[in-house]
């Protein structure tokens, strides 16, 4: 295996925790209903470490960032793994 296939698959297995233990979570929780928490890049790093995207000029470039930031944790690992598999593919071709 690769290292660009490992790094897939932890950024999976690493993802699959994060929701798994999420959901945990949500079930658990008191009051009765199911309050999903999504964490999120901005969570983990903190939001006073990205402010730098904040002045950015609006643009398109400004919107992808703030989207990255602000998407479901487990969401960014799944995709970030499937660039790895996808990098791992064109690199093993050449």
């Amino acid at each position: 295996m690769s290292k660009l296939t490992i790094a897939g698959l932890a950024s999976w297995f690493i993802g699959g925790l994060i929701l798994g233990f999420q959901a945990i979570g949500a079930l658990v929780r008191s009051g009765g209903d199911l309050n999903w928490k999504n964490m999120i890049l901005m969570d983990v790093i903190g939001k006073s470490q990205l402010d730098w995207i904040a002045g950015m000029p609006e643009g398109i470039v400004h919107n992808i960032a703030q989207y990255i930031v602000t998407m479901p944790l487990y969401l960014l690992l799944f995709c970030v793994g499937i660039l790895f598999f996808i990098l791992n593919g064109l690199v093993s071709k050449l």
